[in-house]
């Protein structure tokens, strides 16, 4: 009998980055390939266009140099995968940092963004020319924000629509949109493979091990997990997790915490689970070690058979650009197949 224990993430640190031939993404190269598409054409600097946003139309600079970042979720990772140029940003909290480059990972934070520590006086002192970031951060503080440079305010919905929303904010929506040409082959070429591999069909839990939260919880996929990209992969790959189907399962609800009591609930063929997530990355760690210690844990079939693994939280509940995209599917290739 295999029994897991607590060892380093699948995910590598997310050196992936360095994704583009080894993932098939070729991100860079669609950038390129991209780089004369009219909406993304060089333009004066002094020109400008206009945006409809949540909040109204807003005139935002043609090509912004001086880009304050909301947050260090989908504003920042896409923002640095595209390459513009970034000034400040919501603060990097525990793996998050790994989702980006060693510049990014530099920048002045201006506030804990997604605790709605908006630190005004530090976006001011950056001077932007632009301010871009979710809208459950920015709306409360979205007239102070506009005095200080045009804002655009991203709706908090499926992952790929805010991705391109950024991108569209910094006159990039072209290029981000080619971008998911190749994750989605990458995805196409997962699904076929799973169901080679497992011709019966395969039950699978994505599990949160959490001290923010005190509990386990058992993940869904698509339909009320739009947010996270895992779920818009499992969900292209034919993955449906076991919490879709379990008895009483609300498909409404993103997950369902599950007592210790009921661990069997989460019992899989495979069972993936991460640790803390949210900016941080540690805050797990007790739960995890009752988790692993818990008599039950041991006799669930996925355990037993040396199929329950643990992944890095930040691709996987944190990540909202192609990188992480890419280092959750390659998770998924090396635990499945």
């Amino acid at each position: 009998m295999t029994i897991l224990t607590a060892t380093m993430p699948v995910t590598d640190d997310l050196n992936r980055r360095n994704f583009g031939a080894a993932a098939g993404l070729a991100l860079a190269s669609l950038l390129t390939a991209c780089a004369t598409d009219s909406d993304d054409a060089p333009a004066p600097n002094d020109a400008t266009r206009t945006l409809s946003t949540p909040m109204g139309d807003v005139v935002v600079p043609a090509q912004p140099t001086r880009i304050v970042s909301l947050d260090a979720y989908v504003g920042l990772q896409t923002l640095d995968e595209l390459g513009v140029p970034v000034v400040a940003t919501g603060t990097l909290g525990g793996g998050i940092r790994t989702l980006v480059g060693e510049t990014s990972q530099q920048l002045p934070s201006i506030g804990v963004t997604a605790l709605g520590d908006v630190q005004l006086e530090a976006i001011a002192a950056a001077a932007p020319d632009l301010i871009v970031g979710r809208q459950p951060i920015g709306e409360p503080f979205y007239s102070e924000l506009s005095t200080i440079a045009p804002t655009v305010l991203i709706p908090f919905t499926y992952w790929r629509d805010q991705y391109i929303d950024v991108a569209d904010a910094v006159g990039r929506k072209d290029d981000a949109s080619q971008s998911f040409v190749g994750l989605d082959g990458r995805i196409a070429a997962l699904r076929a493979d799973v169901a080679q591999a497992w011709p019966d069909g395969l039950r699978l839990s994505v599990v949160r091990v959490s001290d923010t939260s005190g509990d386990v919880r058992s993940y869904n996929t698509l339909a009320a997990s739009s947010t996270f990209l895992y779920a818009d992969i499992l969900s292209g790959a034919g993955i449906s997790p076991t919490a879709d189907t379990a008895p009483g399962a609300d498909p409404t609800k993103v997950n369902v915490a599950v007592s210790s009591e009921n661990l069997p609930m989460i019992d899989a063929d495979v069972i993936v689970y991460y640790v803390g997530a949210g900016g941080q990355a540690d805050a797990g760690d007790d739960v995890e070690q009752s988790l692993l210690s818990s008599p039950l844990w041991s006799t669930l079939s996925a355990v037993a058979g040396g199929r329950a693994h643990r992944v890095d939280s930040a691709p996987w509940f944190d990540g909202y650009n192609l990188a992480a995209a890419s280092a959750v599917i390659d998770d998924l290739r090396h635990i499945l197949l």
